[in-house]
């Protein structure tokens, strides 16, 4: 009574009432797994259910499952469906943590072997053979992928075809960010000026590739006006006997030459470089003739095999050889209208030739020959560009058409939509990584980035203008990093810029590096962008371009080491999927620049602190949104550093009005202030399991302080100071640390690149501190009730401005040393290249410079 589709579904042929339906697999090695959905066994119901049994010949693959409920029930709750809601949401990341990209292209193919889609059972085992099941309870997995063909199935016919699936995990921000790995080109407008010595109304705009200047010409004028763009200056007029019909830049015999097409069947050539005239300019006698040929409307010039490409109106290519003036055997007939376009493509050993017939046809160079045609636009082509790297051709038609081809196979891989009025033309981007991206733009004035791994546009810019501007060319000055715009006398000019190794450094400064343990990698933050790289090798993994919408502050990862959370310039918290850099949630944002995050792991808390002089507790349990628990105020100044301790149950605060304050980690409460610093402190880190805090500032101070729950004598007093000395009495900033507290370790990094290793043994001893043991793992009911209490701590009094560091153990001048309870063990100066592995070793054996 019920077909496999009404069941996978959800449909129900009989009209009793019943609950929901349920599938399950069984494992039996008489059924080929490819045809698992065609082998039903039995079917029962029982309880309300229908249950379906289905075999496959893998055990592994063997588990009774729930392949789709569905309750009949209509008066479901809106609270239960966005219960629901959310519980996909989840599932969906929680698969993309799973999901080697690196295997996207397999991926694809599996999907396009069934012409229809991928029905439940195929979709569940191809994903089972590309994700990564080792450490994960199959039972559940397979679960998850049953619910995420629901949510992927929008269309509800009960397939998947691939761009239903690439559609979905691109919207939640995987594909754009693996497929466009890399250096991104960042363009950014440079305004833009106007000629007046050139004509109001030009008919064509020709760039001479490998230099500044445009070669400028009115419709039926005999003049071409020579422009450089760098100059901003008219540098010549060429006259001729007949008008101009379109011209070419020709670097052949250690000349610079214009090679000009007229209406009297000649092809003039005007040496750039002469010495006999004034002007630089010298018609070169004879020209070219092609009266014979009909008139030639287009000019290419093959550097590499110093051969000059002419194209008639009628669809024929003639050669020439530009030292003898004389036509070449070799002649392209083929196409049917006017050549628009020719480009060569060394790596295909051919030359690529776009017609107004709305054919692209490759040719071999050698002997004319064709050797592919390709055939799929609508209209003609305007434009040719070739990626060597992926091995694709792109074309841009007369309208707004850009299609992709395989140079091997004569029908289109795809098509890159996104323009809304006529081409003007493309160039693929040549990067140090490789030609991954094409820049194209319209006769409007857009121009668009496009990633050619993915056909996906990853950057649209336009020219700023009050009036609509209709382009007449667009020019790449690639040895100046320019891309100009020209519109007759009117110029729009952008500055495009990419690191010279992206595969080594970034953009721009690195704010935040980490140490994922579990994946065995470094993330690191720069700009707006995050960066996954390999420990082991070094290389770049992952990027996700532009994750913030302002610069990046800080960043942290969570207890699974599975998601990293971003602090940004705008007060923003949001928490990101580690494997592709989806956005799994958001946080209450600050006021101000976050500048410190850290996650609590055993609370499963994000405590954060800002310039808006506030520090505020989020709890990070809810899978859709992070909650804001509590806040806590105080300061007078910005906050500039933060460390919390569950095990002393602390939070530690400072930054510009250089007064440490301490709060109850639990209920938000002050408990006490470290006062003495007289400037920024710029560093803080308890020395758990021990009751101490070590504070740094911009003076080179390094103190330690007593916190909680230490003797009443020594509690918030500064019981060591110690001066970051290099030499000379100069000192140094420390800017970050290290605690190895079961060695008794305090790990500096400062300004000048000094790494030193101190030893705090001695002062636990004369301090007769003992560590104190880490509270129990609060229960989750415990957790539910604390994350009820929402508070913010009035502002206390403010500590005195003249106060100096108290009197503890160790005071006064005594302490401004290394001394012998904080001595230096070893130390390595990141700048010191000349002296290699050497220098006496530090009290604890270690080299001293490194």
């Amino acid at each position: 009574e019920m077909s496999k589709k009404q069941l996978l579904t959800g449909g129900m042929a009989s009209s009793e009432p019943s609950d929901s339906v349920t599938a399950q697999i069984s494992t039996s090695s008489s059924v080929p797994s490819t045809r698992i959905g065609e082998y039903i066994t039995s079917l029962s119901k029982t309880g309300g259910h229908l249950k379906l049994r289905v075999c496959d010949e893998n055990p592994s693959a063997g588990a009774t499952i729930e392949v789709l409920e569905r309750s009949r029930d209509r008066n479901v709750t809106v609270q239960r469906r966005e219960t629901q809601k959310k519980h996909n949401q989840q599932t969906m990341l929680d698969i993309m943590m799973l999901l080697d990209t690196n295997q996207m292209a397999a991926l694809r193919a599996e999907f396009e072997k069934e012409e229809d889609g991928l029905n439940l059972t195929n979709f569940v085992r191809v994903m089972l053979k590309h994700l990564s099941t080792e450490s994960v309870d199959r039972h559940h997995l397979v679960l998850s992928l049953c619910e995420l063909f629901a949510q992927v199935d929008v269309n509800g016919d009960a397939t998947m075809e691939w761009d239903e699936f690439y559609g979905y995990i691109h919207e939640q921000g995987m594909g754009s960010q693996e497929l466009g790995g890399g250096s991104m080109m960042k363009y950014q407008s440079k305004g833009d000026w106007e000629e007046r010595a050139l004509p109001k109304k030009a008919e064509t705009i020709t760039y001479y590739n490998g230099t500044d200047w445009i070669g400028v010409s009115e419709k039926q004028s005999v003049d071409i006006q020579i422009y450089d763009l760098s100059l901003r200056r008219l540098v010549h007029t060429l006259t001729h006997r007949a008008a101009v019909v379109t011209s070419v830049f020709v670097p052949a015999n250690g000349k610079k030459i214009i090679a000009v097409s007229c209406c009297d069947n000649c092809i003039v050539l005007w040496d750039t470089q002469s010495v006999w005239e004034a002007s630089g300019f010298a018609e070169l006698t004879p020209a070219i003739n092609y009266a014979e040929f009909g008139s030639q409307a287009h000019l290419y010039y093959d550097e590499d095999g110093g051969v000059l490409y002419s194209a008639d109106t009628a669809g024929s290519v003639m050669t020439w050889d530009i030292t003898t003036r004389q036509p070449l055997p070799v002649r392209l007939n083929g196409h049917k209208s006017r050549v628009s376009v020719i480009l060569d493509v060394p790596a295909l050993s051919g030359i690529l030739t776009g017609s107004a017939d709305a054919t692209l046809i490759l040719w071999d160079k050698t002997d004319g020959r064709k050797r592919k045609v390709y055939r799929g636009h609508r209209n003609g082509i305007q434009s040719i560009a070739y990626s060597t790297d992926l091995k694709m051709i792109i074309s841009a038609g007369v309208t707004d058409e850009l299609l992709a081809w395989n140079p091997f196979w004569d029908k289109k891989i795809g098509e890159l939509d996104g323009h809304r009025a006529a081409m003007l033309g493309i160039h693929v981007v040549e990067s140090r990584v490789g030609s991954y991206q094409m820049l194209s733009v319209d006769q409007s004035g857009t121009f668009k980035v496009w990633d050619l791994r993915s056909l996906e546009c990853i950057q649209t810019f336009s020219c700023a203008s009050a009036t609509p501007v209709s382009l007449k060319r667009y020019i790449n000055l690639v040895h100046r990093n320019l891309i100009i715009a020209a519109c007759s006398r009117r110029f729009f000019e952008f500055e495009f810029s990419y690191s010279s190794t992206p595969e080594l450094t970034d953009d721009q400064e690195v704010v935040c590096a980490l140490y994922n343990e579990v994946l065995d990698s470094f993330c690191t933050a720069a700009g707006r962008s995050v960066r996954v790289w390999d420990s082991r090798e070094g290389t770049l993994l992952k990027t996700f371009s532009d994750i913030a919408s302002a610069p990046i502050i800080s960043l942290c990862l969570d207890d699974r080491q599975r998601k990293f959370f971003i602090g940004d310039a705008e007060g923003r918290i949001t928490c990101h999927n580690y494997i592709n850099g989806a956005l799994m949630k958001s946080f209450d944002s600050h006021k101000d620049e976050v500048s410190c995050v850290q996650y609590c792991t055993q609370d499963k808390t994000l405590v954060t602190a800002s310039w808006d002089k506030e520090v505020a507790v989020h709890d990070d349990m809810e899978n859709d949104a992070g909650i804001k628990l509590r806040t806590m105020k105080g300061h007078s100044k910005d906050i500039s550093c933060m460390a919390v301790s569950f095990t002393l149950r602390l939070i530690a605060s400072s930054g510009a009005d250089g007064h440490i304050f301490l709060w109850h980690y639990g209920i938000g409460t002050l408990e006490g202030f470290c006062k003495g610093h007289a400037q920024d402190v710029t560093q803080l880190a308890f020395l758990e399991p021990y009751p101490m805090l070590m504070s740094a500032d911009v003076l080179g101070n390094v103190c330690l302080w007593c916190v909680p729950p230490c003797p009443a004598a020594v509690r918030f007093k500064c019981v060591l100071r110690v001066k970051n000395i290099l030499i000379d009495q100069v000192y140094s900033v420390v800017l970050g640390t290290a605690i190895f507290a079961d060695r008794a370790l305090l790990v500096t990094g400062d300004e000048a690149g000094m790494i030193k290793v101190r030893s705090f043994e001695e002062l636990l001893r004369r301090l007769e501190l003992e560590p104190v043991p880490e509270p129990d793992k609060p229960t989750l009911q415990e957790l539910r009730l604390r994350r009820r209490c929402d508070t913010t701590v009035p502002a206390p009094p403010a500590p005195n401005p003249r106060a100096s560091f108290l009197d503890g153990v160790r005071g006064g001048p005594a302490g401004l040393s290394d001394a012998k309870e904080l001595r230096v063990l070893q130390e390595w100066h990141a700048r010191d290249r000349r002296r290699g592995v050497g220098g006496g070793g530090g009290p604890g054996g270690g080299p001293r410079h490194a």
